[in-house]
């Protein structure tokens, strides 16, 4: 499943990263790393623009970039 899947509310486990750089290393920066735990706050009507939790940081991704992260839902 992928990032852009998930609906606002679900947490989910990251398990892979496909971005190439410059955006993996971005993402990397933000804290987005296999096992980690993110949270889906909000999304556009369109789902075009995600806004995330993770490590107590928010942060948006478009749609072309959530689709680049691997996900399993978790409860």
């Amino acid at each position: 499943m992928r990032l852009n899947e998930l609906k606002k509310g679900d947490v989910a486990v990251i398990k892979k990263i496909y971005a190439k750089d410059p955006l993996k290393s971005r993402l990397l920066a933000f804290g987005f790393a296999r096992g980690e735990k993110i949270r889906v706050l909000d999304h556009t009507l369109a789902k075009n623009t995600f806004e995330v939790e993770i490590n107590n940081t928010k942060v948006a991704l478009r749609e072309e970039e959530a689709k680049e992260i691997e996900v399993e839902k978790s409860e």
